[in-house]
């Protein structure tokens, strides 16, 4: 799913990111921000079954952590040193990540 908001989906996770940019300045967007709290929802969820000591707050950084790693790779640094998005490796390499944190906070 990461992969295909930095390729097919590259478009709208950038929207994404400009809309929660602009409702930084324009207080009647501010609903915009309380999409991320179905994610952070989930990862508290997934996070407290797999044993992590204090599943929300790691939830929500665990989110936090994953929306830098987009950020990064649609317009910051990762973007020129990151594999192609679409591509198997990056695939791989995300998932590589998602893995390492995930082993973070659980301790496995």
């Amino acid at each position: 799913m990461l992969d295909r908001w930095l390729s097919t989906g590259r478009a709208r996770t950038l929207a994404r990111y400009a809309c929660l940019l602009e409702a930084v300045h324009r207080p009647e967007l501010r609903p915009i921000l309380d999409h991320g709290t179905v994610l952070r929802v989930q990862a508290r969820d997934l996070l407290a079954r797999a044993g992590a000591p204090d599943p929300r707050r790691q939830g929500d950084q665990f989110v936090a952590f994953v929306d830098g790693l987009l950020f990064d790779r649609l317009v910051g640094a990762g973007a020129l040193s990151a594999p192609p998005a679409g591509s198997a490796e990056s695939r791989a390499d995300l998932r590589s990540a998602v893995r390492t944190l995930l082993r973070a906070f659980t301790g496995g």
